[in-house]
């Protein structure tokens, strides 16, 4: 004889009932009503410590479900905002951009070597004079006080002083795509100014698409230029079109537009850098005209005998004011 059983093991359902007999025989219900107490006080089927685990299961299972629903929501935002990138990038007009040298990969993400631009500030009666060799500035430097000899018997006194850079060590940049401003490409060769009149006249008509302009400014390292709306409606209709033709000098010429990147630096850390090759020479008196005293200055730090070698560079500023001198490469300063 086989026994079929059906029993329910989950609280709040009715009571379970059992069958005994073979398929299709004479079937004698049996609940479990009729069964006979457990001696000790046992708690009944379904109500035990068996029950409260599986709840304690099942409450486990559906909190890793909610954990996986919201890892894949985050999974699809994420490819969401890939997604508009690349349609965002796929639109951009072309142009070769220099990061620098891929040193190192933090994670997922690059690093590079990037190069700067450093900017220092120049009081009056100072020079700056950049040498080939680091051991000549650094003799120049040892020796601190140089006299200079000028026509006709004149000497001047200079004192050379270290020069101290302040220069980025790391910095981020997100880039954020602006909402109410575009980029317009391919645009013909003409006077910045009439062309800049032509691009706001075009864009603020409602019939090309546009808006109310709120600026145009030229960017002629690129020779493109930024249209900047007073709303935001207007940039994604234009962008989608990508191609427009604008009327200029009697003529239709059609540029492109494309979403404007914005890069927000954060991140910055910098450090103190000293020249090695560069002496800042300071106490110049304001006697000859720059290129006069410069010439002289130039010829003195070239003598050995002074304590000099091969000059490579000297930036002479003259007294009664302030100017800024740029680096561009800091492995030559």
């Amino acid at each position: 004889m086989r026994d079929r059983r059906r029993l329910s093991g989950s609280a709040g359902v009715g009571p379970a009932a059992c069958w005994v007999g073979e398929p299709g025989g004479d079937k004698e219900p049996w609940s479990e009503q009729h069964q006979t107490p457990q001696s000790g006080g046992g708690a009944p089927e379904g109500k035990g410590p068996d029950c409260a685990g599986l709840r304690l299961e099942e409450e486990e299972l559906l909190r890793k479900i909610q954990e996986v629903r919201a890892a894949l929501s985050e999974e699809d935002a994420l490819q969401e905002r890939l997604k508009q990138l690349a349609q965002t990038m796929s639109r951009l007009p072309e142009r070769g951009v220099y990061l620098g040298e891929l040193v190192s990969r933090s994670g997922d993400t690059p690093v590079f070597d990037m190069k700067s631009r450093i900017v220092y500030p120049m009081e009056g009666g100072t020079a700056l004079m950049t040498f080939e060799n680091e051991a000549v500035a650094q003799h120049v430097l040892r020796m601190k006080q140089h006299t200079v000899h000028l026509d006709k018997g004149y000497r001047i006194r200079v004192e050379a002083q270290p020069v101290q850079l302040v220069v980025p060590k790391q910095v981020e940049v997100d880039s954020v795509v602006s909402p109410r401003c575009v980029l317009v490409s391919d645009l013909p060769q003409m006077d910045p100014e009439s062309l800049l009149d032509k691009l706001g006249f075009h864009f603020s008509r409602k019939v090309n698409g546009g808006g109310e302009v709120h600026s145009c400014q030229m960017m002629e390292d690129m020779w493109a230029a930024v249209v900047t709306f007073t709303e935001d409606d207007v940039v994604g209709p234009l962008v989608l079109k990508q191609l427009h033709p604008v009327r200029v000098q009697n003529s239709t010429h059609q540029v492109r537009v494309s979403p404007f990147i914005c890069g927000q630096m954060g991140g910055l850390q910098v450090e103190t850098q000293v020249c090695s090759r560069t002496v800042l020479l300071t106490g110049i008196p304001d006697v000859l005209d720059l290129e006069s005293l410069q010439d002289y200055l130039t010829v003195h730090f070239q003598k050995e005998s002074n304590g000099g070698g091969e000059v490579l560079q000297c930036a002479y500023h003259p007294p009664g004011g302030r100017t800024l001198a740029v680096f561009s490469d800091q492995s030559r300063v």
